[in-house]
Order: structure tokens, then sequence, then C-alpha cells
């Protein structure tokens, strides 16, 4: 197990070569059957806690779809304002629990447009099941019509096995304190925790300095 989480710890866009599928299994191999054009349904609905993973795998479906030519649009709710506006081949909302009450009419007429066409992919992602949204109910009746999946997160013992692995790879030993002060004060995303010890990495050796919690801190 540990040699496979060296491979696919990469620093890199979202994709779904790196994710660490523990747990998740059926659903990457869902969402790989899903890029390969051999799928069961054309919606999906994937949720779970912030840092679960959720975003990484809908950004690389998005991205993969882009790779093939294939008119893309990832869509975070989040941080953007959504524009329901326009179709694509495959559309991909992010955060759908931060829509207002206009945004969630426009992505009920987009859902209902994409369903009567017989074409497009259609994923959605949120915190909670689709029963589970404080949205409106046709809306939330739509998004639980496709394949819902939950997307389990890692447990910190294993977080800190891939954090500590891939510093280890990057020729330097990451202290475990370290590990603990990441997954308690910063993004606890994968990705986000292996770009961190990457810069750290990198400042580590700018400053000609051992890897501390004082130079994370100078770090953050």
């Amino acid at each position: 197990m540990r040699q496979q989480l060296l491979d696919i710890a990469e620093i890199g866009p979202p994709s779904l070569d790196n994710f660490i599928p523990e747990g998740n299994e059926e659903l990457l191999y869902t969402l790989r059957n899903l890029v390969a054009g051999s799928y069961q349904d054309r919606f999906y609905y994937l949720w779970g806690n912030t840092g679960s993973g959720k975003s990484h795998l809908l950004q690389a479906v998005a991205g993969a779809f882009s790779e093939q030519q294939c008119n893309s649009r990832y869509i975070g709710c989040s941080w953007e304002k959504p524009d329901f506006s326009s179709g694509a081949d495959c559309i991909v909302i992010d955060d759908v629990e931060q829509l207002d009450d206009t945004s969630q009419i426009r992505l009920f007429n987009l859902y209902n447009r994409l369903r009567d066409s017989g074409h497009g992919i259609f994923l959605a992602g949120g915190t909670k099941p689709p029963a589970g949204l404080d949205l409106r109910q046709d809306l939330v009746t739509r998004l639980g019509w496709g394949l819902v999946y939950q997307v389990h997160e890692l447990t910190d013992e294993k977080k800190i096995e891939v954090m500590q692995d891939y510093a280890i790879r990057c020729g330097f030993e990451l202290p475990l304190e370290i590990c603990h002060y990441l997954l308690k004060h910063e993004r606890r995303d994968l990705s986000s925790l292996i770009r961190l010890i990457h810069a750290l990495d990198q400042l580590s050796l700018t400053r000609q300095r051992p890897v501390t919690l004082p130079l994370l801190r100078e770090l953050l």
C-alpha cells in the first residue's frame, strides 16, 4: 500500500490518476467509465465533507472531458456566480448548497433541458446527500434522480502516511507535529496538503534550514 500511495500522490491538477481511491473504489471505477464513454447514466451527484476529495473528482472529470476536446464546464458555486445559460457536453456544478434562490431555479431549468435533450453529461456535488440539502424541493428531487455517491474521506492516519511518504521521496523527513498542524489549521484535502509540503520543501532549500514547525508558520 505504501508504494501505491507514493505512485499517485503527485503534484499536479486534479485528475482521476492522482486520486487515492481508498474507500471510493467503486466511485472511481464509475467515473473512469464515464470519461471513457461507457457510462450507466448521464446524471451524477457526489457528496462528501470538506477535504473528502469531492471537488478533486468533479474537477478531474471536467478536465478529462476537456482533454478529449469536449465542451466541458466546471462551476464552483462557493467562489463564482454560476452561469447556467450556455450549454456544454459536460457540465459540473460544485457546492450546490451555496446556490441562491434565482440560481436554484436556473439549475433546475438546466437539468430539465439536459434531460429532455438526451445529450450531455451532468455532475453536481455538495456536502450533503440530496435529501439533506436546504434547496428547492423540485431541484433536490432531480439531483437524486441519477447516480448518487458519497465520497469517503481518508482517515487522518492515512493522510499523514501519504504526507510523510511524499516528503521522504522529496528527500526529507516530515515531523509528525507538522502533519497534525496542517490537518488542524489548513485545508484538509490531500491535494492542498501535498502542495503545502512541496512549498515547505522549497522554502527549506532556499533558506537552507531544516523543515520545522516554525518554518511552516513562516510559509503560512
